[in-house]
């Protein structure tokens, strides 16, 4: 039952031991670290087995259902007996929640996309999520730099270009003539790929006028 429950859950790194009900209508759950590495040291890379204490954390997560979840994980904090080692002691961390953060990683992408993806505010998102507000924008910052990040290499570049408004006439003070400019709309995809549109350009010339090459 216990294995149903922690794929269930779906946080990987952790397994759960045990779901407890509150009197308000919350629930309680309790994992512990379920990942290998996670006894090794950030500083040396040795695997530990000395232990100094047990600690439990109560980071937040995504919420199940109409009310709140509370997670506590009991973790490990690890001596180091290496020499050579700068750091004496640390507690364990899993990949979906690094160490000292106190929210983990499915919650902040939830987050992000709230704000960045349904156009909602950032103070109303973090009330709904019980966050602090600057928890919550840094989830957005964080959504919309991975949005925003290089794209892959394209094999096949399309360009969409389209008018967008009637012609107009401007005056060029370097000839003192009368100008026809033609407002185009040029839209940059992905043809071979997955990625989508890139980005789009408003220019008063198609591109076989200013595309460099």
């Amino acid at each position: 039952m216990i294995e149903s429950i922690t794929v269930l859950f779906g946080l990987p790194g952790v397994k759960v031991t045990g779901v407890f009900a509150q009197s308000d209508g919350g629930r309680v759950v309790e994992v512990v670290t379920d990942e290998d590495t996670a006894t090794a040291w950030p500083a040396c890379g040795v695997l530990s087995s000395s232990v100094k204490a047990l600690v439990r954390t109560t980071p937040k997560d995504i919420p199940y259902g109409e009310n709140r979840i509370v997670l506590r994980w009991n973790k490990t904090w690890w001596l180091c007996r290496e020499d050579y080692c700068e750091r004496g002691s640390f507690t364990e961390a899993i990949a979906k929640v690094p160490a000292r953060d106190r929210t983990s990683g499915r919650l902040r992408t939830q987050i992000g996309a709230a704000i960045g993806e349904a156009a909602r505010s950032v103070v109303g998102t973090a009330a709904a999520h019980g966050v602090s507000w600057p928890t919550a924008h840094r989830a957005f910052i964080a959504h919309a730099q991975w949005l925003l990040r290089e794209p892959a290499p394209v094999r096949v570049l399309g360009i969409d270009e389209t008018r967008r408004a009637k012609p107009m006439w401007e005056y060029c003070t370097d000839t003192s003539r009368w100008v026809r400019v033609d407002p185009w709309d040029t839209g940059f995809v992905d043809l071979a790929g997955v990625q989508g549109l890139f980005g789009a350009v408003r220019r008063g010339a198609p591109p076989r006028r200013w595309w460099p090459g």
